[in-house]
């Protein structure tokens, strides 16, 4: 019985030893900044969700901090408000790739930063019927990750 206990707790600790910070810096392009993005990040492999990342109207990117693992697989999926057409009601557009984690935590990491493009990164999103032809993520004025 002793042993089982031992082997659950070590168990226990094993896990929280590998939990590693991780953030999403989620950006809007300009020709979204008059719509709610909402991301989901899920574990490609489980299927959990492991954040929700949410960029409000107005604002043009937002950073979300959750827990990860070394060698995670991350999906997102995203959906805006308000749609302009109402057959994009309930609509959720796919990320077009996965992210995966490095296997191992090196040196110096303190934590991990996954800084994605919405709708560059993602599937059959509509253009906005507002939008001009010059929608840019703007990345540059976006502080770096703090030490953890």
């Amino acid at each position: 019985m002793l042993r089982v206990i031992l082997l659950l707790l070590g168990g226990f600790f094993t896990l929280h030893v590998h939990a590693f910070p991780c953030f999403l810096t989620m950006v809007k392009d300009s020709c979204w900044t008059n719509y709610t993005l909402t991301v989901t990040v899920t574990n490609a492999n489980t299927e959990a969700t492991v954040a929700t990342v949410i960029v409000p109207q107005g604002q043009s990117w937002v950073r979300q901090a959750f827990t990860c693992q070394p060698g995670d697989d991350l999906s997102l999926k995203a959906t805006f408000t308000p749609v302009f057409w109402e057959s994009d009601e309930g609509k959720v557009y796919p990320a077009l790739r996965d992210w995966k984690l490095p296997d191992t935590v090196n040196k110096g990491d303190t934590a991990w930063n996954i800084t994605v493009c919405y709708p560059e990164a993602f599937s059959e999103v509509p253009l906005p019927p507002d939008a001009s032809s010059n929608c840019k993520c703007a990345t540059d004025n976006i502080p770096p990750v703090p030490p953890q």
